[in-house]
């Protein structure tokens, strides 16, 4: 297994950057360069522990459905996933979030474990995981950033 972490600085709250990335219902809006096609939250809101998070990806030309449970969720600093259920490399996601000068530091740790065929390249797929993650993460950042320049408070 291996862990891929990256970091993002975002200029907003750290309410509303935990609050955006939290809802699965939002991934759509910030993963869908990275291959995500559909997502289902049970149930939609309040997102807590135990919170069941179903989505459809479309990655290396296939179309997999996995889901993941919620299994840490301390408001407005961390967020931890689980797989459950499905083919996928990541086993877990651990999101860190902390206010700083600058609104919202946002520090995501993957693991990352292939399977079968998939295991002698895990270094490779680890890689091009982190790259479409820390893309993904640009994109939220994007968004949060004209939303709150846009409604600042």
């Amino acid at each position: 297994m291996q862990t891929n972490t990256s970091t993002i600085v975002i200029q907003c709250p750290v309410e509303d950057v935990f609050a955006f990335v939290t809802d699965a219902r939002n991934n759509p809006l910030w993963q869908s360069n990275s291959g995500l096609r559909e997502t289902h939250q049970m149930p939609e809101s309040p997102v807590g522990v135990g919170t069941r998070i179903t989505e459809v990806w479309h990655f290396m030309g296939r179309q997999s459905k996995a889901t993941s449970e919620v299994t840490e969720y301390q408001l407005n600093q961390n967020y931890t996933r689980r797989g459950i259920e499905g083919p996928s490399p990541i086993v877990s996601g651990d999101f860190l979030f902390e206010p700083v000068a600058e609104g919202t530091r946002w520090i995501a740790a993957v693991n990352v474990k292939a399977g079968g065929l998939f295991a002698i390249a895990e270094p490779l797929l680890a890689s091009t995981l982190k790259k479409g993650f820390e893309n993904a993460m640009n994109e939220a950042k994007t968004i949060l950033e004209k939303r709150h320049a846009a409604n600042p408070r």
